[in-house]
């Protein structure tokens, strides 16, 4: 085969290496790797590299990339229903500045410490930037997967959609550099949903964290759980300044196909819908339903309108 984008790479490494064995429950193909230590307790295992230009600028404050770094894995670690727990790092960087590397790990300890994890390892190197980051987590009950989704379920996310891709979009648009900088905590410092993630493991049936744009993600949903769905993008929740600014030709491609959200999608049977109106409650985050699941394929309505889109959300090789 040849290698034209990231799923071929995958799809190449699935049938050219050795990727199972007895213990592995789940290996590549979700937000974690899967690995069993009993009949109860299982561990997950999630790898990140954070690069200048794909992942973060110069534009950037040190704790800002520190805290990006590590926000990003957690966020597949709630993806799975799981509690994060370990953390190695490698880290690559041009040369030793003393204080923009106190900084870089200051961002780093907010969530270390706010979610108790312990940093047990890892490598340093000198050389253009580069921080790999992997965190050990253990299921707390239910692991979730993408792969799991019923048909007939419904589809929600979590919190808001397009603000990271529409802090990005204004970057040098002087005329709204205060909408800008008000957007710019979603791109730089967004908030993993571990305690959702939690929650929902013991009602949703798959999940998956939005990284890529919800309309390549959802798709990964589908697909591996050979599935259609219904989805009515009007019912997506925006923030406010995302619909006012962004133009009406860029709109769905921000909300839909930008990436970066780190929002939850996940899916659960009808049935549960109290219930996770409870979880939304008591967490106090905002949870949306925005569609359903099918035996057909996937559509989008606005407005009751059928659309469609010519985007396909975020590719590190496109």
């Amino acid at each position: 085969m040849i290698i034209k984008n990231e799923n071929d790479l995958l799809l190449y490494i699935k049938k050219n290496i050795c990727i199972t064995s007895p213990s592995v429950i789940k290996s590549i193909g979700d937000d974690c790797a899967v690995v069993k230590i009993n009949s109860k307790k299982y561990f997950v295992f999630t790898t990140d590299t954070s690069l200048e230009g794909p992942h973060f600028s110069k534009k950037y404050r040190a704790d800002e990339i520190g805290y990006k770094s590590l926000a990003t894995n957690l966020s597949d670690i709630a993806a799975m229903g799981c509690i994060p727990k370990y953390v190695l790092m490698s880290l690559t960087l041009p040369n030793l500045d003393d204080k923009w590397i106190k900084s870089f790990y200051s961002g780093i300890k907010k969530l270390i410490s706010k979610y108790k994890l312990t940093l047990i390892g890892g490598d340093t190197n000198c050389g253009p930037m580069s921080i790999s980051i992997q965190v050990i987590g253990i299921n707390k009950g239910k692991i979730l997967y993408r792969d799991k989704a019923r048909n007939k379920d419904d589809i929600y996310i979590s919190g808001t959609l397009g603000s990271a891709r529409a802090s990005l979009m204004l970057e040098k648009a002087i005329k709204y550099k205060k909408e800008q900088q008000i957007l710019r905590k979603f791109l730089r410092t967004p908030k993993p949903r571990i305690e959702l993630g939690k929650a929902i493991s013991s009602v949703a049936n798959s999940c998956i964290d939005i990284s890529d744009g919800l309309i390549k993600d959802l798709d990964l949903i589908l697909t591996g759980s050979k599935l259609g769905a219904c989805i009515y993008v009007d019912r997506i929740p925006v923030h406010p300044i995302v619909k006012k600014i962004i133009p009406s030709e860029k709109y769905f491609e921000c909300v839909l196909g930008g990436g970066e959200d780190y929002e939850l999608c996940f899916t659960a049977p009808k049935n549960k819908r109290s219930m996770i109106k409870r979880i939304s409650s008591a967490l106090n985050q905002r949870i949306t339903l925005i569609g359903s699941t099918n035996k057909e394929k996937i559509l989008f309505y606005n407005n009751n309108k059928p659309i469609k889109f010519n985007f396909k959300g975020f590719d590190h090789f496109a």
